[in-house]
């Protein structure tokens, strides 16, 4: 039996809720949702059955005509991937969708189903009109699911910016598409894997389809899209956004590597892991920034795309060098975060709609201590803030490791003094990356979770309704269970390239790498054996000592502490903020509200705003040229008719001389 088309077609049947009738618009919702948990199933359980089980046929292979469905090896990796994140946020969803009853909620559902569907198709699209098509329907879908709240200025406004950088991106995407199949036999995949397009054309489809998956995929500076579409969506929406729609472009990206282009370009894997290595730190910078709930964990995901992508273009580069049997250590990295970054940015969303849910806001400065009005919510998100951390006994931590370890390999194999230099910069941007990213995400879960209230929106909030806490919680049981764990999802993502001939990586041990000629182990069984021996040793020490602990309210010169003297998330990065102002290039005003005093009393209020650097510095500018050049043409609009018909005159004359000429 093909469950694969099965739960195509149970998406399809879950997107007939937007044709019920408004009286029964709760029962659609929850038709909707139990569609997408049935079908998402179904696609995770063929997928991971296709992984374990390899048969050496395909998983999807049916044709009509011209156009066919196609799912190999690397399909099912995205598709387990999509099937998993589809089944968690859908039970999420089922309650924190309800908010939405009386707006729309019927049109929510179905466009969730379509949604998924769509990009299922693009992940088993076996030509390249099929996969166009499903990557558009992709596009309109999730355009729509953005801008779901149209009652909003800024939920428009982020929407259609959306669907302009998107649709350049498709644009590019279609030119690679053209000039590959242009020197192939058909525009199936099995015949463009045969093409015989070489030199400069070659280097044009591999900048096409890059630029086209990187802008997808949110990385800079194609990124200026994605810090205001996952605000502006509904959480749910942006958690299946960021945890596997971003992660189809790599799909994508890595479909026209393997099977298209190749990788035997040298230059080509350079270029993508110098700039997978700059959005990473790039990204998590400006989340360090934010007091936006969504836009931090919006511009995280430009991060740890930023990781995906370099530990690929490693990857690639290493192809280039001939290392065939090495380079499947920065492939099976990209594959491994990935997972992981669906898992923890799924939770994290899927937090921060519960905190939007509890109190009403986004903003981190008006929250503090959120731990007592929602432990369970609390616990989970620290979880995802800990593995986005890259902390041990994580799923972070597992596809970091791995990612240092591909470009250790790399480094061991540099044969001349500017690749060396290349590698010195990978691990100082991975380290400053991975430190920034710590300190991003204790500011974030500290302000909003520790401390004291700061305002009170924190009074009324609430422990979550049980679908949204069941949803939270498997992705964290998840996230845990590959931390401790990891072996089992490093083996079967590096199962997918055993056409390079290199030992299995997991044991159950941990994780042992020494394709480069020299061992290195990550064991969580071996690091919780040293906290547990630190931590006995530390307690034998203070009982020896006869050290007691006695608890009184802090010192504050005689008087009683206040939320307002606790630290702010805007005084938490200030260090940061002040250490690379040039890149952030901060903005701030100060405003006089009042004088209560002649003398003293003022009250203030200080604006602090951090500017996108490619926006201010890139797109600003092209978008005032093109107005400029857009006004020239007013000149020649002058609604004259008599001038107009002067106009088709001439054209006639220019093109009946160039006739003659011909």
């Amino acid at each position: 039996m093909d469950f694969m088309l099965i739960s195509l077609l149970i998406y399809l049947v879950g997107t007939v809720t937007i044709v019920w009738p408004k009286r029964t618009e709760l029962a659609a919702h929850y038709f909707g949702m139990i569609c997408s948990v049935v079908a998402s199933g179904l696609v995770a359980y063929s997928a991971l059955m296709y992984l374990l089980f390899p048969s050496g046929s395909w998983l999807v292979d049916t044709y009509w005509g011209s156009y066919s469905l196609q799912a190999d090896a690397w399909s099912s990796a995205f598709l387990l991937l999509t099937g998993v994140a589809g089944v968690i946020i859908s039970i999420y969803a089922m309650d924190y969708a309800r908010g939405y009853l009386g707006h729309r909620i019927r049109l929510l559902s179905g466009l969730w189903n379509l949604f998924l569907l769509s990009i299922v198709a693009v992940l088993i699209s076996g030509d390249a009109f099929t996969f166009i098509v499903s990557w558009e329907i992709m596009a309109l879908v999730s355009f729509l699911l953005v801008n779901h709240e149209a009652g909003k200025k800024k939920t428009v406004s982020a929407a259609y910016q959306y669907m302009v950088m998107t649709h350049i991106g498709t644009a590019a995407i279609m030119v690679a598409f053209y000039l590959i199949g242009s020197h192939s036999l058909s525009f199936s995949f099995g015949d463009m894997a045969n093409n015989n397009l070489n030199g400069f054309m070659k280097d044009v489809a591999f900048v096409c389809a890059f630029l086209g998956f990187a802008l997808k995929s949110g990385l800079m500076p194609l990124h200026i899209w994605l810090p205001n579409a996952h605000p502006a969506a509904p959480s749910h929406v942006s958690a299946l956004m960021s945890g596997v729609m971003l992660k189809v472009a790599l799909y994508g990206f890595g479909r026209f590597a393997f099977q298209f282009i190749g990788m035997d370009v040298f230059w080509h894997g350079l270029i993508v892991m110098v700039i997978g290595l700059i959005s990473a730190f790039l990204g998590v910078l400006y989340a360090t920034m934010e007091v936006d709930m969504k836009r931090i964990l919006a511009y995280s995901s430009v991060e740890n795309m930023g990781i995906i992508f370099s530990a690929f273009g490693c990857g690639m580069v290493l192809y280039a060098m001939q290392l065939h049997s090495i380079c499947v250590i920065a492939f099976t990295a990209a594959l491994v975060h990935a997972v992981s970054h669906s898992l923890m940015k799924g939770l994290l969303f899927m937090s921060a709609g519960s905190v939007m849910h509890a109190t009403g806001s986004k903003n981190i400065e008006l929250m503090g201590g959120l731990i007592k009005k929602m432990p369970y919510t609390a616990l989970f998100t620290l979880i995802g803030s800990m593995s986005l951390s890259s902390l041990p006994f994580t799923s972070g931590l597992v596809g970091e490791w791995l990612t240092l370890q591909s470009f250790i390999t790399l480094a061991q194999q540099a044969g001349n003094p500017e690749l060396r230099l290349l590698v010195i910069f990978a691990f100082v941007m991975l380290g400053l990356t991975g430190a920034t990213a710590l300190g991003c995400f204790v500011r974030m879960y500290g302000t909003a979770f520790l401390g004291r209230a700061r305002s009170n929106i924190v009074d009324k909030a609430h422990e979550m309704p049980v679908f949204m806490l069941v949803g939270m919680g498997l992705e964290a049981v998840l996230i845990v269970a590959i931390g401790v764990m990891p072996d089992i999802l490093v083996n079967i993502m590096q199962q997918i390239f055993s056409g390079f001939a290199v030992v299995s990586m997991g044991t159950p041990l941990g994780i042992i790498w020494g394709g480069s000629g020299h061992y290195a182990v990550y064991s969580p069984g071996i690091i919780f054996a040293v906290f547990v021996f630190i931590g006995l040793f530390m307690v034998a020490a203070l009982y020896r000592s006869g050290t007691f602990v006695r608890k009184d309210v802090t010192w504050n010169c005689g008087t009683v502490p206040t939320s307002r003297q606790q630290y702010s998330a805007t005084g938490f990065s200030k260090p940061l903020r002040r250490a690379f102002e040039n890149i952030l290039t901060p903005k701030r005003r100060l405003t006089y509200l009042r004088k209560e005093h002649a003398y003293f009393g003022r009250k203030l209020r200080y604006d602090l705003e951090i500017p996108d650097l490619f926006n201010d510095k890139l797109y600003k500018p092209i978008q005032q040229l093109m107005i400029n050049y857009s006004s020239a043409f007013h000149r020649v609009q002058e609604g004259s008719v008599s001038i107009y018909i002067g106009y088709t005159m001439i054209a006639m004359i220019v093109v009946l001389i160039w006739g003659v000429l011909l």
